[in-house]
């Protein structure tokens, strides 16, 4: 694990952070919304953030995933991670370490993420990270 990721997980560990992104030895973000929403406010407001960067991330669908990936992310801790979100990552050859892999992210009343689900239906990655950018500010407004 290199340092930057290995920073991201300890103040995600140690701060009950949901989401840090680490460059450089720099820590950019830290969030504690959990859910998707300090990704979306990341993704919708200040994408850059995310290139060249560790991130620890306690939930890893294809959606998270796909954000990391597009936006050249260097490399991703996740907590939980799910089998489409890891098979982006290493598509996207973004170096992964995880704890618990599941098969897909789960919904908290049951059944798929519907964020998870979303992105599933396309072949295209641009396209589906650009339908997930309109359901973000579909569903959190401009953060």
């Amino acid at each position: 694990m290199s340092d930057d990721l290995a920073l991201a997980r300890k103040i995600m560990l140690e701060r009950g952070a949901s989401l840090v992104v680490v460059r450089d030895g720099d820590i950019l973000f830290i969030g504690r919304s959990g859910g998707l929403k300090d990704l979306a406010k990341i993704a919708l407001g200040e994408p850059s953030l995310l290139e060249g960067s560790s991130i620890a991330d306690r939930v890893v669908g294809k959606a998270a995933a796909l954000i990391f990936s597009m936006n050249r992310a260097k490399a991703v801790y996740a907590s939980l991670i799910s089998s489409y979100g890891l098979e982006e990552l290493q598509k996207s050859r973004i170096r992964v370490s995880y704890e618990r892999l599941v098969p897909y992210i789960e919904a908290p009343g049951g059944g798929i993420c519907p964020f998870e689900k979303l992105v599933l239906g396309f072949g295209d990655p641009r396209e589906a990270y650009r339908r997930l950018l309109e359901k973000f500010e579909e569903v959190f407004g401009r953060l």
